[in-house]
């Protein structure tokens, strides 16, 4: 399965970056920022929104190609710095073809940590737990722009999350947000309109719904195996592929 997600590149008086992609993408993210007559040796931020391997892929590679300073949540740490325990408790497939290497993390991002990069250019870091115990929205308050990784769930996509209530009460958090210009995320191209905002959250939430009634139907009298798993996604017709651990995973976050 081709894996790819979206680099965000801050052009400054340095430059910062949200998230480095797959294993190999340093190259791409490298000729991006030559091409606009910069230099990779102003890349002094690399702040990663969580530690899945299509996230992180290339952090190593920067790290030591620019000598950038990595920031993530706490939650998210030990996955990083360690993408073997990672892979032990959270196996995707084809994990080593998405992520080189481990990383060291510098510094630790809290809710509502503000970095202010230049005058009249900051980051505002947002705590948005569900697809990890440490995901993180960026905020950027001068441009009116939110980037929200992987938080916001795509309908008919594979169901990977930590904790499906944590993810809805970060998509209502995201709600909060009513002036911005432009919400990116890991895998949508831009939406430069409010409506188109709030119609991305409300089918997330929709789907988080349709999972939700289809997990009580077919969890709550059985035993909670990986067949529960598979009539939940037959109900919904979703692939039979994504009957995956980590899947049923996220399908046991949704009792109580």
């Amino acid at each position: 399965m081709e894996r790819f997600v979206y680099s965000i590149v801050i052009f400054g008086e340095q430059i910062t970056l949200i998230d480095s992609g797959v294993k190999g993408s340093q190259a791409r993210i490298f000729d991006y920022i030559q091409k606009q007559g910069r230099s990779i040796e102003e890349i002094k931020l690399l702040i990663l929104s969580h530690s899945h391997p299509d996230h992180i892929g290339s952090a190593r590679r920067i790290q030591v190609a620019t000598g950038c300073r990595i920031l993530a949540h706490a939650g998210e740490r030990t996955w990083i710095e360690h993408i073997e325990a990672q892979n032990a408790a959270r196996p995707v497939p084809g994990f080593f073809e998405l992520v080189e290497a481990s990383v060291s993390v510098d510094g630790l991002l809290e809710d509502g940590a503000r970095l202010d990069l230049q005058h009249g250019l900051s980051l505002t870091c947002l705590h948005t737990p569900g697809h990890s115990k440490g995901s993180v929205s960026v905020l950027i308050p001068e441009e009116k722009v939110l980037f929200t990784g992987d938080c916001i769930p795509v309908a008919r996509d594979i169901p990977n999350y930590d904790d499906f209530k944590d993810m809805r009460r970060s998509l209502a958090r995201l709600k909060e947000f009513r002036d911005l210009a432009v919400m990116l995320s890991s895998w949508a191209e831009p939406v430069c309109d409010k409506a188109g905002m709030a119609e991305a959250i409300q089918k997330g939430e929709n789907y988080l719904a349709a999972l939700d009634a289809a997990v009580k139907k077919h969890y709550a009298h059985d035993a909670a195996g990986m067949e529960c798993c598979r009539n939940v996604l037959a109900e919904l017709g979703l692939p039979p592929i994504f009957a995956l651990p980590m899947v049923h995973k996220a399908f046991l976050s949704h009792a109580g």
